[in-house]
């Protein structure tokens, strides 16, 4: 059972009427110690080996910190109802947003920084303590160690749900360090972004591209055809080439009318007329040229109608190739304007900055929370013991 203090004042012994002043002094600190000695080691104690540490042993640590947004064309458009309808007004985070956010915390992120950055370096500066040194005596010196101690412990990525911005913090043992790790995960996150609009094109044009490639082949092999064709009739264009001969049969035919006409005149007239010999000789010339010229025409494999029909097939294939293609083509122009009106990007709003002064340790935070904690506990292990003493006099 403890001694009162006070009683230790009011009734001293013959002993103590003979100390000195200081003795008396360190006496009754001997006594109070004695007599508080469970709260001194379950609270004190503790509580004063913090405060050596952070005032003597830890090392300051600096945050940069940059905010920014992942927007796109549609973000950018007109009030809608979903707008409006949502708290404060502003417009609904992106799912890229996330998508940013968790890659800057990813273990992706994390070897790039390694690699590119130094990290591992970053966090083995030697002005940082043994405690929040990389690597820590109590963990082995690994990646998984070092993403789950120090990257997630060092790096945080959260958003603001009233504005939708996204903050970025990282903490390091230098205030240069900091900015720079931030600058580079910025960074990271943009070409992350870049990627996605990269796939993102390639998903809606490659499928568009491909039936223009598609196409075009066709309309090549087309060309191919017709050209062959020609070769082998020995005709470019079949259809102007008959022009010119049935304008020539048509002549030769009101050429024959013309003449028939003056011979029916002539044998009524002048039945007798040495003339009907002669125009009879000429009707029988036209109307041989005229069968001829049409034989060329019509009538046999080697006039005009077949070759004019093998052209034409050809020709309404190139056409109908020739709006199938265009077709295409601006089936692509319409898959690359949705590309870019889909396409997203990182949007700064804040800088990563260069801490003029370290905000950890939180020497007053840190030292509240272990006074109370150890005296929580304190108190604790006292209510249990009085009540197992309790039970044992019961």
């Amino acid at each position: 059972m403890s001694t009162d203090v006070s009683n230790y004042d009011d009734n001293p012994t013959p002993y103590d009427k003979e100390l000195s002043f200081p003795a008396k002094q360190l006496n009754r600190f001997r006594h109070i110690v004695r007599n508080h000695m469970p709260f001194m080691i379950c609270v004190v104690t503790p509580t004063f080996l913090v405060f050596i540490y952070l005032t003597l042993i830890a090392a300051p640590q600096y945050i940069s910190e940059a905010h920014f947004v992942v927007r796109g064309h549609s973000s950018q458009s007109g009030l809608s109802l979903s707008n409006i309808l949502q708290p404060g007004g502003s417009a609904p985070t992106s799912e890229n947003t996330y998508v940013v956010q968790d890659y800057m915390q990813s273990r992706d992120a994390a070897e790039l920084l390694i690699a590119k950055n130094n990290l591992l370096d970053v966090y083995a500066r030697p002005e940082a303590d043994f405690f929040a040194r990389y690597p820590f005596l109590l963990f082995p010196k690994n990646f998984e160690n070092f993403y789950l101690h120090y990257y997630n412990g060092h790096v945080l990525v959260e958003q603001d749900a009233e504005t939708n911005i996204s903050i970025l913090t990282v903490r390091t043992f230098r205030a240069e360090d900091s900015q720079r790790i931030a600058r580079a995960l910025l960074d990271a996150g943009e070409m992350l972004v870049n990627d996605i609009n990269r796939r993102q094109r390639e998903n809606l044009i490659h499928a568009t591209s491909q039936e223009v490639q598609a196409a075009e082949t066709k309309l090549r092999e087309i060309n191919q055809k017709l050209a062959e064709y020609r070769n082998v009739v020995a005709l470019i264009d079949p259809m102007r080439q008959s022009v010119p001969m049935i304008n020539f049969v048509t002549s030769l035919q009101n050429m024959l009318a013309s003449t028939n006409m003056q011979l029916s005149q002539l044998q009524k007239s002048a039945p007798n007329s040495p003339l009907i010999a002669a125009y009879q000789r000429q009707a029988d010339i036209l109307s041989e040229q005229i069968k001829k010229s049409g034989s060329q025409i019509t009538g046999s494999d080697d006039s005009l109608v077949p070759k004019i029909t093998g052209y034409e097939d050809l020709t309404v294939q190139r056409d109908i190739q020739q709006r199938i293609l265009v077709s295409d083509v601006a089936s692509l122009e319409a898959a690359k304007q949705q590309a870019n009106q889909q396409m997203i990007y990182i949007d700064e709003v804040a800088q990563p900055n260069a801490a003029d002064w370290p905000e950890y340790p939180r020497n007053l935070l840190v030292l509240i929370i272990t006074f109370f904690s150890t005296l929580g506990l304190y108190v604790m292990g006292k209510l249990l013991i009085a009540g197992a003493q309790e039970r044992n006099l019961q």
